[in-house]
């Protein structure tokens, strides 16, 4: 069981299933992936159909549950059935898939141990942002959402590097980026796990859509005509010019249409490389992410920027933390700071930071700005010191996994477990088997090497 909640009380004997069991359940539980998903944590010996029920419930047996009080969900095991209760419907959901993972098994026989649990999550943003790389295939992408909604994360950051083929300019995707179409049955399926999509597009930096490392570059390298979208070296959006400001419109437009409701839209902003921080540059750029902010409050939606380029170094900073700072000085931080919207969310990414506290959060916050910490999956002691910062009064925590999710599995497991409980996987192994046995049950492939794991080979060079 890699949940485990703080507030359980285990109790003796055990809920056995039989083969096929009939629930009583709200119909956002009712849907395919979160009964499949139930399914292949019973091994494929337990199948459930349900009754639909207007109640938040989710109920086998005889058993009627403990009534929600201070907590997102109950969960109550008895000899004679089990009964899932929530606040709300996405409490309903990871209810369910808690629930799901308890199932272990006696012999030839299945069971749940009974027990009584009141869960709630300590951190109750919890995000995890996933890139859309050239070499991306859709099972990876949507391998990865199921993984995400057996963790219990909260929202999806769905970052396409050229690879969505936009309405408002072609060259915007490369010639085999995925199609609207293709992209709408994972959207389904991160809804089914209670689970919001936040669209993202880099308003800033990384406009080239590639890594900086390799040279390419989404648009110039299909259309060189295009170049007065961006800077001279064409690494940054030209926000000075109208035009590029109503293309950028444009595609955050397409993307949250495509995306379905939702509180966020992740605009990047990281490493605007050549950026000359004058006072005259500070006051435009400022100008233009409060610009972006007001159009997406029409849509109902906060920005989300990354911290890097809005943060100076101090020297009082604790060493073995190192921060990647971009802004040059103080004082150029709090012009920054002091006259961004405060609406905008800052996404602190400090990533090699194995020391609590993280200590730029700590001044976003202090500029009266919300602040989600963003670890990495570098190592276990980072992933602990950024989620215990944010429950120093941060607005949540934001998992990143860019170019590792062939070997950055585990600490999506370990960050979901840190989000919600005291008792973690302590070790390498651990987390590594541990993340293995999750993600059979969240995403089967029926003996395909290719898509077992989370990596396509056995051996995988880690760049």
């Amino acid at each position: 069981m890699v949940f485990k909640p703080d507030n359980c009380i285990y109790k003796e004997g055990s809920f056995y299933l039989d083969k096929t069991l009939t629930a009583k359940a709200h119909s956002c539980v009712c849907k395919e992936e979160i009964l499949e998903f139930f399914y292949r944590c019973t091994f494929t010996l337990s199948r459930v159909s349900v009754t639909k029920s207007s109640e938040l419930i989710f109920k086998i047996g005889d058993n009627d549950g403990i009534e929600v009080e201070d907590c997102e969900y109950t969960i109550s095991v008895t000899e004679s059935g089990v009964c899932v209760r929530a606040k709300t419907e996405k409490d309903l959901i990871r209810g369910v898939v808690t629930l799901a993972q308890r199932v272990i098994t006696d012999d030839e026989r299945i069971k749940i141990d009974c027990c009584e649990i009141r869960d709630s999550a300590k951190i109750k943003v919890r995000m995890v942002h996933f890139c859309i790389f050239a070499s991306t295939k859709l099972y990876e992408l949507e391998r990865f959402i199921r993984f995400c909604g057996a963790l219990k994360y909260t929202h999806v950051i769905l970052e396409f590097w050229g690879m969505l083929q936009y309405d408002c300019m072609r060259e915007l995707g490369w010639k085999h980026a995925f199609s609207k179409d293709q992209i709408r049955p994972i959207i389904d399926i991160v809804h089914a796990f209670g689970m919001e999509i936040i669209p993202m597009f880099n308003h800033w930096g990384h406009a080239s859509a590639s890594r900086c490392m390799h040279g390419k570059h989404v648009v110039l390298d299909q259309n060189p005509s295009l170049q007065r979208y961006f800077s001279q070296s064409g690494w940054c959006w030209d926000y000075s010019n109208p035009k590029t400001k109503e293309l950028l419109k444009k595609v955050r437009a397409e993307l949250i249409d495509l995306c379905g409701e939702g509180e966020y839209f992740h605009i990047g902003c990281d490493e605007a490389y050549g950026f000359d921080f004058s006072q005259q540059s500070m006051s435009g750029f400022c100008e233009y992410l409060n610009e972006i902010a007001e159009d997406l409050k029409k849509y109902g939606r906060r920005a989300i920027a990354w911290g890097d380029m809005f943060i100076a170094k101090r020297d009082w900073f604790e060493s073995k933390n190192r921060y990647c700072c971009n802004c040059k000085s103080i004082e150029e931080e709090k012009y920054f700071l002091c006259n961004l919207d405060k609406s905008i969310i800052i996404a602190d990414w400090q990533y090699d930071s194995p020391v609590y506290p993280v200590q730029t959060s700590a001044i976003f916050k202090d500029y009266g700005l919300d602040v989600i910490i963003c670890p990495w999956d570098v190592g276990e002691r980072e992933s602990i010191a950024s989620v215990k910062t944010a429950s120093d009064g941060l607005y949540g925590v934001m998992h990143t996994t860019w170019h590792t999710l062939s070997s950055g599995y585990p600490f999506l497991l370990l960050i979901a477990q840190l989000c919600w409980q005291n008792d973690v996987l302590n070790n390498r192994a651990e987390l590594c088997t541990n993340s293995a046995s999750v993600l059979r049950k969240a995403y089967f492939t029926n003996g395909d090497f290719e898509k077992s794991g989370w990596s396509e080979r056995e051996i995988v060079e880690r760049t």
